[in-house]
């Protein structure tokens, strides 16, 4: 279980702003949440399986994407343990 796992995308502010980052080609956008929940699909998902539907914004390239969410202009996956 990871964040991207137990989190879902309905559960989040409808300003959260996600990095979709390309593995095939490294072409980064950038979505809120309110723009991912527009498809139906998407609504109820978990963020691992709207990281797995989405796609590339390059019509030629269409690689799969990495989700990492920002906050405050900075990427941060979530880091555990204790301090």
């Amino acid at each position: 279980m990871n964040w991207k796992t137990e989190s879902r995308l309905s559960d989040l502010d409808p300003t959260t702003r996600f990095e979709l980052t390309c593995r095939r080609c490294g072409l980064m956008r950038y979505e809120t949440q309110a723009v991912l929940i527009r498809h139906a699909a998407l609504r109820y998902a978990t963020l691992d399986r709207v990281e797995a539907s989405l796609a590339c914004a390059d019509r030629f390239c269409r690689g799969k994407v990495r989700l990492a969410l920002v906050y405050d202009d900075l990427n941060e996956a979530f880091v555990g343990g204790m301090a």
